[in-house]
């Protein structure tokens, strides 16, 4: 396990401080380093490459006894880059060329700097990447790199990017690759265009609509292939040592908005297939994140990754600061609870931004783990007390891994470029998906996300949920049918694949679920926001969004439809239940998914029979195997003294468990626990 912390973003910290803050972060727990080496600062003179302070702290490290995870922050480029590759610049969707500035909380350097489509852009960027890793590949306390941080190219663009010559040669080489011919995607866009060079990528909403679809999907496939070149370089120069990468979000949360389109900075899934794992950012105070929210996030990450390394690549150290704004307080118990949450979801690498609080612009006085905001004396105690116990049972947690899960939520890229090429952003679609995530991280019903491009994995799920999936590819659907077919349930929200990728509207009479006799008759207004509604014997009031699509032969009103195909079955939903549990959760919502996942027979090997989840109270459990045994990772909410569980299928079969933190014995009689929470209100239980 990596436990580490973000030291350097030159040229701060100061020298003066080095030496007895790396004492002191192996002192508290930590084992790990991480650096960040900035392009724009090792080769501030044009072919000139200074790497004197990062030896100096490599050297350190290694004294100190600290991994060190290296970051190669090729995005902010040298200052010198537009004069000495002129024309280089991005060009936005108006067709303005965008101006670099230094980042705002960055020192020296430029975003968003010339074009990577550039050929001679890439060239320099390579050669910095080059350098990089064979000067640092033999380092035996290297534990790897992050190629890419937060997946960044547009920063300060301010605009959709990009759209410079380059750029729009790749993208009709991607089409050409895609469709095989003019003809071909003629046929699919159903055009006319007489050339390549007449085909233009959309410029906005509706500017077209077709060729808009198609260049954020080719923006996002663009983002794993630069990825896949950055890899590539680092790999030959290192192939010991893993090489990762980390958006700021999980790409199921990227919907995009006025500057970015949606999934902008890539697929992870994608990316993860081409890296040796995947990680992301998460500053749960700063952006008012509960343990379900934080829970579903580093699923999202866990998904993506599958056997590959799963990273929490930047967790936030200490309150946040922006500007002269400052944003509540980081408490150490809250914090670890996001490490342990970490480790618990199979993560192996776990970086805190940062040390020291940020000392340059609008970051100043905000982030440090140690930071001046007064509550460091307790984060570092209690880091140690997480740092030692990690070390003590390393093996346990090195050979971690979390239960598959058998419940599923497809994410459908396709359905968030359509989605932004009508409203400027992926929203919609964001909500409705996190709607049913967070519904059943709060009832602890272990998750997974499809995405929906990779079919075989649906079947190894009972009930896959499509919350508000409007675009469905032939491939997709067939497979969704056969998961379905051998006894899967799908459940399916409001004109599920209604549309093509190309933005097709098809008819209800030519949609996918039609063998299965769910047939709609179209679009009605939602006339009363409350439903009661009855499925399989059982009524619910829910709260319905946006519209109804009632099916054929059903009432105006009837909201579910159930019907047997093959060995399982299809429950369609007439409207958007996600989207409006997201806006105000309630509990039949959740009463319904907990039905749902019973009736597919994807009960939790391990459910909480008490406390039951309440608004903003709720117990949160992750468990897993290691070498063979079970370990179970309780998070408790505040006032619960005890959770009373149901222990099931092939965990804890000694009967007997231990919590590390405490060294508390239990026993499990007739198959339930009664566990009682250890530090920082989690119960860590490792089967004896």
């Amino acid at each position: 396990m990596n436990l580490g912390v973000q030291y350097y973003r030159a040229p701060f910290p100061d020298a003066k401080y080095w030496e007895e803050d790396f004492r002191r972060i192996r002192e508290s727990g930590l084992n790990t380093v991480q650096l960040w080496i900035s392009w724009g600062w090792v080769e501030a003179t044009p072919d000139r490459f200074v790497y004197d302070d990062y030896d100096r702290l490599v050297e350190l490290a290694g004294k100190h006894h600290l991994g060190l995870v290296l970051s190669t922050i090729a995005e902010i480029q040298p200052n010198w880059i537009h004069r000495v590759i002129p024309g280089c610049e991005l060009v936005d969707n108006r067709g303005n060329r965008i101006r670099s500035v230094a980042r705002c909380e960055h020192h020296f350097g430029l975003t968003p700097g010339g074009c990577t489509d550039h050929p001679e852009v890439w060239r320099r960027m390579a050669r910095f990447l080059e350098m990089t890793g064979r000067r640092y590949a033999g380092l035996a306390h290297l534990r790897g790199w992050d190629v890419w941080n937060e997946l960044r190219w547009n920063v300060h663009a301010d605009a959709p990017v990009c759209y410079c010559e380059h750029t729009l040669a790749a993208f009709r080489d991607w089409l050409k690759e895609r469709f095989g011919s003019l003809e071909g995607l003629n046929a699919a866009w159903k055009r006319r265009y007489a050339e390549w060079v007449d085909v233009e990528p959309g410029r906005g909403p509706d500017l077209p609509y077709t060729e808009m679809i198609a260049f954020e999907e080719f923006i996002c496939a663009r983002a794993a292939a630069h990825a896949r070149r950055r890899y590539e370089i680092l790999k030959a120069a290192d192939p010991e040592h893993p090489v990762t990468a980390h958006a700021a979000d999980p790409s199921p949360l990227m919907a995009g908005g006025a500057t970015e389109f949606a999934v902008n900075r890539g697929n992870d899934w994608a990316l993860a297939e081409l890296l040796d794992g995947i990680g992301c950012s998460s500053f749960p105070q700063w952006a008012g994140i509960d343990d379900a929210d934080f829970g579903m996030r580093i699923d999202m990450v866990r998904s993506a990754a599958g056997k590959k390394k799963l990273w929490l690549s930047e967790l936030q150290g200490g309150r946040a600061a922006v500007g002269f704004e400052i944003f509540g307080k980081v408490h150490a118990s809250r914090q670890q609870r996001w490490l342990w949450n970490g480790l618990a979801s199979g993560a192996d690498t776990l970086l805190i931004w940062c040390w020291r609080d940020e000392v340059f612009g609008r970051e100043s006085s905000g982030f440090g783990l140690d930071g001046n905001d007064g509550l460091a004396p307790e984060r570092l105690e209690a880091m140690k007390i997480t740092g030692s116990l990690w070390e003590k049972h390393a093996a346990l947690f090195d050979h971690y891994r979390p239960d598959p899960a058998a419940v599923g939520i497809l994410f459908s890229p396709q359905s968030y470029f359509l989605d932004w090429a009508q409203e400027a952003d992926a929203a919609r679609m964001r909500d409705a998906l996190t709607g049913y995530a967070r519904a059943l991280t709060r009832n602890s019903v272990p998750c997974r996300f499809l995405e929906a491009t990779r079919t075989e994995c649906f079947r190894e799920c009972k009930i896959i949920f499509l919350p508000r999936v409007p675009v469905l590819d032939p491939a997709q659907e067939e497979a969704l049918l056969e998961f379905v077919r051998e006894g899967g349930v799908l459940f399916a929200e409001s004109e599920a694949g209604a549309f093509s990728s190309a933005g097709f509207y098809r008819y209800p009479e030519d949609r996918f679920t039609v063998p299965a006799g769910v047939v709609e008759i179209g679009r009605r207004t939602l006339e009363e926001e409350w439903l009661s509604v009855e499925m399989e014997g059982f009524r619910y009031r829910l709260k319905g969004d946006q519209w109804l699509t009632p099916p054929v032969g059903a009432a105006p009103d009837e909201l579910f439809s159930v019907r047997k195909f093959g060995q399982g079955r299809i429950i369609y939903c007439g409207t958007y239940l996600g989207n409006a549990y997201r806006r105000t959760p309630y509990a039949d919502f959740e009463r319904l998914i907990r039905d749902l996942v019973r009736l597919a027979e994807a009960t939790p090997a391990i459910e909480v029979i008490s406390p039951p989840p309440e608004p903003d109270n709720f117990l949160y459990l992750k468990y897993g195997r290691s070498e063979g045994k079970s370990l179970l990772f309780v998070f408790f909410p505040p006032k619960t003294p005890v959770a009373e569980l149901r222990i099931g299928g092939e965990h804890f079969r000694s009967g007997r468990a231990v919590e590390l933190f405490s060294g508390r014995k239990y026993e499990i009689r007739k198959g339930k626990l009664v566990a009682e929470p250890g530090r920082f209100r989690i119960a860590v239980l490792a089967e004896e």
